[in-house]
């Protein structure tokens, strides 16, 4: 009786925060002709007079402004994107400006045109956080980000103006078809390096560090407004997703998500006790780019639409389940997962490899529920390609790691 009201409440806090976002997208659209909405289309940003009102308006605290912008230009350069359109404008600046450290290029981030996915981001908030991230947070961050030039969200919509990475000498980004084709224990060693500098700059913050930092709120499975609906969304994905992909999710994977939601509360408690980090939360190939130093290649990180507080093991799982072949994550997990504690070390950051291990087999969950969702629900942020990728890996790590008798252990 407790998991139908559970159930029930969860569902009609999805289905009431849903109605509230087509709701704004339609009022926002209302706007837009009355000139008092955000910017829609690239057609609409790309124009000079509009990026120095959104630099003017929307460059964060204690970030030097671009100058004025004399000209801009679409030169149709557009990336890959699982709920955004990216793209490329060019920039000319005022005379006077010396051309050196200025941009010649801005990346540009808007909602996508498809209304769904519209929805669904707002519904859950990802493009808000990635917002607050840009606003708040970015310049606090000791790894590399992208520089942000301007950050603005109103109603359903936002702007994000952003360093163009590829202007970098000598960087490689990566792009989700990157992620599902598999990348090398070598790389992989790269990329937890940089998690255990992130990690170890916010290890063990206070409570009202955490809050003043990134506010609860923003934490889709534990704030108030979130926690049932999160429950909610993967407790209905999981019988579509095992109707869709009956190859990738086995009866027995599929009680194993049944029974997790069962223990729901005892989970969530086991993944949030102290101490906690900063954690990117999408960190997988596809959100990381290499860069050379005079140390070497190192690695930095773009779209934060799942920075939250958590444990650092939820960073490097996701990485490796995602961003590796079964077979290459099964010879070479343990020794990724030392080097990382190791990593930490190096930062004043002690984290026993044992515990780390069981972080990682606990956290093993989380990646399956990114596959489990868009599978069952309709793929509303993703490639099918890139989901069926990453839930066959997702469920072989839950089966191999034995999630299931870890989560039966739990109170």
């Amino acid at each position: 009786m407790i998991q139908r009201t559970r159930q029930w409440k969860g569902g009609l806090q999805l289905a009431t925060r849903t109605a509230a976002s087509f709701a704004q997208i339609g009022i926002d659209a209302a706007r837009e002709a009355f000139g008092t909405s955000l910017p829609r289309t690239a057609e609409q940003i790309g124009k000079a007079h509009v990026i120095n009102e959104l630099v003017r308006n929307y460059t964060p605290t204690g970030q030097a402004p671009l100058p004025t912008v004399k000209s801009a230009r679409l030169p149709g350069v557009d990336f890959e994107s699982s709920n955004c359109r990216n793209f490329l404008i060019e920039l000319e600046f005022e005379e006077g400006e010396t051309a050196e450290n200025l941009p010649r290029t801005a990346y540009a981030k808007l909602p996508c045109d498809e209304l769904t996915t519209r929805s669904f981001a707002n519904t859950l908030g990802f493009w808000s956080l990635e917002c607050t991230f840009c606003e708040r947070i970015a310049q606090h961050i000791p790894i590399r980000v992208p520089r942000v030039y301007a950050s603005a969200q109103r109603g359903s919509r936002f702007v994000l103006l952003l360093e163009n990475l590829h202007e970098t000498p000598g960087a490689k980004l990566f792009i989700n078809r990157d992620m599902a084709a598999g990348t090398t224990p070598e790389r992989a060693e790269r990329v937890l390096r940089c998690f255990a500098q992130l990690h170890a700059a916010f290890w063990d913050w206070s409570a009202p560090q955490r809050e003043e930092l990134l506010p609860a709120k923003f934490n889709t499975f534990l704030s108030p407004r979130s926690r049932e609906m999160t429950r909610a969304l993967n407790a209905s994905a999981i019988g579509p997703a095992l109707r869709a992909a009956p190859d990738l999710l086995s009866e027995h994977v599929g009680a194993t998500v049944r029974r997790a939601v069962e223990k729901w509360d005892s989970l969530l408690d086991a993944w949030y006790r102290g101490p906690l980090t900063l954690v990117h939360g999408d960190s997988h190939l596809g959100n990381c780019f290499e860069y050379p130093t005079e140390d070497g290649l190192r690695v930095g990180l773009i779209d934060f639409q799942a920075v939250h507080w958590s444990k650092g093991m939820r960073d490097v799982q996701y990485f490796l389940i995602n961003s590796l072949e079964s077979e290459v994550l099964k010879e070479n997990e343990q020794i990724l997962i030392r080097g990382y504690c190791n990593e930490l070390e190096k930062h004043g950051v002690t984290l026993d490899s044992e515990d780390a291990f069981d972080q990682y087999r606990a956290f093993s969950f989380q990646t399956l529920m990114v596959g489990v969702v868009p599978l069952g629900l309709g793929s509303l942020t993703e490639r099918d390609a890139t989901v069926r990728a990453i839930t066959g890996r997702s469920a072989a790590a839950v089966e191999r790691l034995e999630f299931r008798e870890w989560l039966e252990a739990l109170p």
